[in-house]
């Protein structure tokens, strides 16, 4: 926290929604500055008069969605061609189990990738796996875009709500964050297992 609010959170003050704007955009290309605190800290200072709160979540969901997307193509035009040169990687994306994954991710995109959009590594982690799937862009953009503005949402009016209380409400968050980290990880790895088993069955891989 103290590295945000003496590094980061000054460019916030005297560039205003140009920082915003170009700090949640670096965010969403996997660059480690933490666009969530940032929106709080914002929609904070929104609140005693120093932004417009309306402003703040426009930028930010711009950004936001504008990052995805050019992390999505990135990936998707290159990845499978990064990832083909080694062959740990290689044999990984060609599995039994990766494959299926695509196949479903191809099918259903939609629940994975809005509620992604909450957690910055999770979003990251979707967009690769979407990109790699050639999710179809249209399916990708629809949920991408409900989900940024979900996420821009729910942090925005965080810290417009509790304005000088938004430093206690963040650090809980976080704590917080973390834990739901662990149980998303803990019900993913379920939920894929489940996945790919049902999966198996419907291909017809079981005897």
């Amino acid at each position: 926290m103290d590295f945000i609010a003496q590094t980061i959170l000054p460019y916030i003050l005297i560039y205003k929604y140009w920082a915003l704007f170009v700090l949640t955009f670096l965010s969403s290309l996997a660059i480690p500055i933490p666009a969530g605190t940032l929106l709080i800290a914002s929609s904070a200072f929104a609140s005693q008069g120093y932004f417009n709160f309306f402003i703040i979540l426009l930028v930010a969901i711009v950004a936001s969605i504008i990052g995805d997307n050019i992390c999505y193509w990135v990936i998707r035009i290159y990845g499978r061609r990064v990832f083909d040169r080694f062959a740990f990687t290689r044999k990984i994306m060609n599995s039994e189990n990766s494959l299926l994954i695509q196949k479903k991710m191809q099918q259903q995109p939609g629940f994975v990738v809005f509620i992604s959009r909450f957690e910055a590594i999770a979003t990251l982690s979707v967009n690769a796996l979407c990109a790699i799937s050639e999710v179809p862009y249209r399916k990708y953009l629809l949920f991408e875009i409900l989900g940024s503005v979900g996420y821009v949402a729910f942090y925005g009016t965080l810290g417009y709500v509790f304005g000088d209380s938004w430093e206690a409400v963040n650090k809980l968050i976080g704590n917080f964050s973390i834990i739901v980290f662990i149980i998303l990880i803990g019900s993913g790895l379920l939920f894929w297992k489940r996945m790919i088993k049902k999966l198996k069955k419907e291909e017809g891989f079981f005897n």
